[in-house]
């Protein structure tokens, strides 16, 4: 293997790969220098490529231990790497915060590797320290080669996983996108008060778990910015979801009175029609934010809650740059998640809330800001031909740069994972397959190229379970797609759940599987955000939207009305299987769906969730992959309010909730 081969292994740059229709690919030579090149490597200094590959390669064979290491906590057994000449010598390990001191004879530990390097033969020995609890510790280890600091990942074989515990039921879920909730009193913007009233509904209901979109900061300067799968940041939660009617015990009762004494508290109150008009609602909001902190900064010397929280996300942050006003925001927003989940555990659900961590962040964005060395110069995260877009997909977000995760012991991965999980029951990572690899697309003279580059996946995979053990909170990962297989293997050994959309489960004839093929370590939708709400699919409102919006020419949507026929054809007879047979093509949307989910509701899977846009018999997606400007994204709102929407569904909710428990 010559030096730019071995580089390009080493640093993660991708070979091959196989095609969404099976067509063998691989990645030509221009692709994979600029790809590296993307990381900042000069690809035509030999002299760069041979150092880097002797930090990568053979470096960390000649010390004892790395910035990390990791141990499973079941038998704290980690790996020391030494000289073979060394193999009979004492180490001494010492692990202070786990009150463990212990001398270790190297000439009885297993050999689980070796390294032959400068006519010296390296070892890797594999020592036992015992049972350990899950989490991270400083330990040193010293012998006569020296001593060497690292720190220790005490890693569990899983993830926290309440379904092990006997006599768990399945559950039911409800997912939703927050902001499209409708009240009279939420100033146009679905917010936490409305989640409340949301959770007691379902909760008295029987449901376990409600499904967020992601909660991330966007834009408040640039409100028209609007999807939360393209967040400024993804540790910080969107102020726009702060009820204003809710902060009596945050803010105490002094201030909450002067607050109440505004005399245009009210203004704008009442915001009506079918999309969210982000400029109006964002402008009014952040109007009475000011307001309420002025009126807060009039006495903040004994506010001991506020201040804790600034310096504990501010030390897990890296100082981040916020304004006092900006983190009254951010401390508001996490006061009233919080709250918003203990009222779901107190009411009895088994979850409460699942939070949604997107797949990356933009380049304009304070995250990025804030970690720009953690990223690529060039590189976006996207997709690779599919089905539904043939030449590929390009998501406009910066890639990570895989070796430079690992910087500071992975603190910006850490960080991600910890912030997400504050104040939740479960926490769903969009496209989880970027913790093995991502599709990074770039330019090359003007041509967009793309491949799959490769990531640190044990360690952070061991930060998933350590995090989510520390935090009690279960892990869903959206493996929609190509997965690798070893990708699904570990999720499955790592009881991460993965995520079932009903749509796209079909066998190789493109028959809809059977209920009882679908996964039962799963989360099971009908569909997502991504996809059309069922009575729209139904119908075929999408593909009318798409030639109204001019996404597709007239006879393209011809042609898929004809592919829809066929697929509620297929639908109908995945129906009459199951043993409805009354069912055809001129049934209502909502007949239908309801005997979908009732067969769901008895399937395998662990988890399954009704949307609430389909409960609401919504029409209208929420977002169409692969537009912008070209449809009002992320915008929809609900047809009817939540109390209204829980009234018409409640019979059908405790139906499902019965066949699930039983």
């Amino acid at each position: 293997m010559d030096g730019l081969q071995q580089l390009y292994y080493l640093h993660g740059i991708g070979y091959d790969y196989t095609k969404y229709n099976g067509e063998y690919v691989v990645f030509d030579e221009i692709t994979r220098q600029r790809a590296l090149a993307c990381c900042g490597i000069d690809t035509s200094d030999d002299n760069n490529i041979n150092s880097l590959n002797f930090e990568l390669d053979v470096a960390p064979w000649l010390k004892m231990l790395e910035e990390v290491t990791l141990a499973c906590s079941s038998e704290g057994k980690f790996v020391l790497r030494v000289p073979e000449s060394h193999r009979h010598t004492v180490a001494s390990v010492k692990v202070p915060e786990c009150d463990l001191y212990l001398n270790v004879e190297l000439a009885h530990c297993v050999e689980v590797g070796n390294y032959q390097y400068n006519d010296e033969n390296y070892i890797a020995l594999e020592i036992t320290l015992g049972k350990l609890p899950i989490g991270y510790f400083q330990m040193e280890v010293s012998c006569d080669l020296g001593s060497i600091c690292t720190e220790l990942w005490s890693t569990p074989e899983q993830c926290y996983n309440p379904y092990t515990k006997p006599h768990t039921a399945k559950s039911l879920g409800l997912s939703l996108q927050l902001y499209t909730l409708k009240s009279n009193r939420n100033y146009g913007v679905g917010d936490f008060s409305d989640l409340k009233s949301l959770i007691r509904e379902f909760a008295n209901l029987g449901g376990d778990f409600v499904l967020l979109n992601p909660l991330h900061m966007l834009f408040p300067e640039q409100p028209e910015k609007a999807s939360p799968y393209s967040p400024s940041h993804r540790c910080l939660i969107n102020p726009l979801y702060i009820a204003l009617d809710d902060l009596e015990h945050i803010i105490g009762k002094a201030c909450w009175e002067r607050f109440l004494a505004v005399p245009d508290l009210t203004l704008g109150i009442d915001f009506e029609g079918e999309y969210l008009d982000y400029i109006t609602t964002s402008h009014t909001k952040y109007q009475l934010f000011e307001k309420l902190y002025e009126i807060w900064c009039l006495d903040v010397s004994n506010n001991v809650e506020f201040h804790n929280f600034v310096a504990d996300r501010k030390y897990e942050l890296d100082e981040l740059p916020l304004s006092q006003f900006e983190w009254f925001l951010q401390w508001l927003a996490y006061s009233q998640l919080n709250a918003c989940q203990k009222l779901a555990i107190d009411l009895g659900m088994l979850i409460g809330l699942v939070n949604d961590l997107a797949v990356g962040c933009t380049q304009e964005g304070l995250e990025y800001q804030t970690y720009q060395s953690s990223f690529t110069d060039g590189a976006n995260v996207g997709a690779p031909p599919d089905p539904w877009a043939e030449s590929g997909q390009n998501w406009g977000l910066p890639a990570p740069n895989p070796l430079k995760l690992k910087e500071h012991k992975f603190k910006y991965f850490k960080s991600l994972v910890r912030a997400n999980m504050r104040s939740v029951g479960a926490l769903r990572i969009d496209h989880v397959m970027a913790l093995r690899r991502l599709w990074w697309c770039f330019l090359e003279q003007g041509k967009e190229l793309g491949c799959y580059v490769y990531y640190p996946f044990e360690q952070l995979l061991a930060i998933l379970k350590i995090e989510s053990h520390l935090n009690c909170c279960v892990v869903i990962g959206e493996d929609l797609g190509v997965v690798p297989p070893e990708v699904t293997q570990s999720l499955d050994e790592s009881a991460i759940f993965g995520n079932t959309l009903f749509y796209f489960e079909k066998n190789h004839d493109g028959a809809f599987k059977s209920s009882e093929q679908l996964r039962s370590s799963s989360l099971t939708m009908v569909a997502n955000h991504d996809v059309p709400p069922f009575h729209g699919w139904w119908l075929g409102k999408d593909i009318e939207i798409k030639l109204a919006y001019g996404i597709l020419q007239k006879d393209q949507s011809e042609q898929l009305v004809r592919e829809r026929d066929i697929e509620k054809q297929r639908l109908l007879d995945w129906l009459r299987a199951h043993g409805k047979d009354e069912m055809t093509q001129h049934c209502e949307g909502e007949v239908i769906y309801k005997s979908v989910m009732e067969i769901l509701a008895g399937c395998p899977s662990q988890l399954v969730a009704i949307q609430l846009d389909d409960l609401d018999q919504q029409h209208i997606p929420v977002n169409i992959p692969g537009t912008n400007t070209e449809y009002p994204n992320w915008r929809r709102k609900l047809n009817q309010e939540v109390t209204e929407i829980f009234a018409q569904q409640q019979g059908f909710i405790k139906l499902l909730n019965e066949i699930r428990k039983r």
